[in-house]
């Protein structure tokens, strides 16, 4: 069901968000990328998702906002194709149907790359994956780096990341991962807001009367 399928995209990401620079060196890129996130307290987003499967099919696309806070908190608010809440805190994951009145709750895996560590400790880019500018990416006036990131370990269920980050702010503007399967997620993000003044309150979840529970 489409349900199972994004929560297998989920846990997918958990194990795992110029007028042309053609001289810019990778180094001050990544540096820059990671400056700019070091200082973010907060994070919020319009987002656009989608999957292309290895045999070639792509799933509807799915549209909404996704809230972060440092460090450890995340919130995916999907309105479309349905409605689906899909909040992380901590190490706590709960996915929030509410036309199937159904609520699946998990564990984040122990050690995992997760959109919202690397949002908030883009520190360990450098540690995790070995990078290169995307040289199959020939957009030379998009205003946009290009970034290809592959584990320097094994278990983090991913063979691939590209990272598209703003050449202007150095925000990330779109993350495509290719799983160890072959199948590429690709989510988007924009209307970016920095530091905010997101409460804690927005990662809280008190389950619905009348809604069914499945723990795993």
């Amino acid at each position: 069901t489409m349900f199972n399928y994004i929560h297998k995209v989920l846990i997918l990401m958990i194990m795992l968000f110029p007028v042309s620079l053609p001289a810019a060196e990778l180094k001050d890129v990544v540096d820059n990328l990671q400056q700019r996130y070091e200082k973010i307290k907060d994070y919020q987003a319009d987002f656009s998702q989608e999957a292309v499967l290895k045999l070639g099919q792509t799933t509807e696309k799915a549209f909404g906002k996704i809230y972060v806070k440092k460090p450890d908190m995340m919130r995916w608010d999907y309105d479309k194709p349905r409605r689906q809440q899909i909040i992380i805190n901590k190490s706590e994951i709960i996915i929030y149907v509410p036309d199937e009145k159904q609520v699946m709750k998990d564990r984040v895996p122990q050690g995992s790359v997760n959109m919202t560590s690397f949002i908030t400790n883009i520190a360990r880019i450098r540690e995790d994956f070995n990078i290169v500018f995307y040289q199959n990416k020939k957009e030379p006036n998009s205003g946009r780096y290009f970034l290809e990131l592959t584990p320097k370990k094994e278990g983090m269920n991913i063979t691939k990341a590209v990272i598209e980050v703003s050449e202007k702010d150095f925000l990330i503007q779109k993350l495509s991962i290719t799983d160890l399967q072959g199948n590429i997620t690709n989510v988007s993000f924009s209307d970016i807001k920095i530091d905010a003044g997101i409460k804690d309150s927005l990662f809280a979840f008190k389950i619905p009367k009348g809604v069914e529970v499945i723990e795993r």
